[in-house]
């Protein structure tokens, strides 16, 4: 019997659909997509579970703005070069810089930020008085971090002064086996690495403060729809109001 070619069209039709409808990987995309990096106790991932302040400040805003949201956690170079494309976008949790502000457009402030140069405590010969005597020392930043800019514009380089890692748990491995001097990082992301690592919070020591003036930030790409930007605007000013931003900025970092 030969089928006529109508027929057999919706047929086919109708199969592809009752199959992708069976098929629990066939899902319909989110609404937006966000980028992160692991830097606890911001965002990151554990007993592969998404964790961490700006994770659930984000998924708050979300579901306030009605919008589903994919999060996805990769190194912070690319997640800061992915975001930047074309699509409804979101980086978190960055600086607002003077190069950064064309890039993005910002939803914030979220939260304030202390960065320090971190020494092993033992090493009690590393003390740096400032930024010029710092210097003496290799340490240990994650590339294209608004922390490592900033001592890229204070005169450091790359491979010579600075040892660029993936993240701050690859840094502090460095910094544990002698391999660097020192490391850059956020102060609560810099113990909370140590002890996933089994170490003693008292087997560091802050040798030098950075950059206690910044805060973080969420940044939406630049062809982010307006409308959906508004949106997650207002969530986070509602969160701000009723008083959930201050309730969860004091759950994680006690202020």
């Amino acid at each position: 019997m030969i089928i006529p070619k109508n027929l057999f069209i919706c047929w086919l039709a109708a199969c592809t659909t009752l199959l992708a409808g069976l098929n629990p990987g066939v899902a319909a995309a989110a609404d937006v997509t966000a980028y992160t990096e692991n830097l606890p106790p911001l965002n990151y991932e554990q007993d592969g579970q998404l964790r961490g302040f700006s994770v659930e400040l984000l998924q708050k805003m979300a579901s306030e703005a009605g919008l589903t949201l994919d999060i996805q956690v990769m190194p912070w170079i690319r997640a800061y070069q992915t975001a930047q494309g074309d699509g409804d976008n979101l980086l978190f949790t960055l600086v607002r810089t003077p190069e950064r502000e064309a890039l993005f457009q910002w939803i914030g402030p979220v939260a304030k930020r202390q960065v320090y140069l971190f020494r092993l405590t033992s090493r009690s010969e590393i003390l740096p008085r400032n930024l010029d005597e710092a210097r003496r020392w290799r340490i240990g930043v994650v590339r294209e971090s608004a922390s490592t800019r900033l001592l890229m514009a204070n005169g450091f380089e790359l491979g010579r002064d600075l040892e660029p890692g993936q993240d701050d748990y690859m840094n502090m491995r460095k910094l544990q086996h002698g391999r660097i001097d020192m490391m850059l990082a956020l102060d609560a992301s810099a113990y909370f690495n140590l002890a996933k690592l089994g170490g003693a919070e008292n087997d560091i020591v802050p040798a030098l403060l950075v950059d206690g003036q910044s805060e973080y930030y969420i940044g939406a790409s630049p062809r982010f729809s307006p409308a959906k930007l508004q949106r997650l605007q207002q969530a986070f000013a509602k969160l701000q109001r009723n008083g959930e931003l201050a309730a969860l900025r004091r759950r994680y970092f006690g202020s």
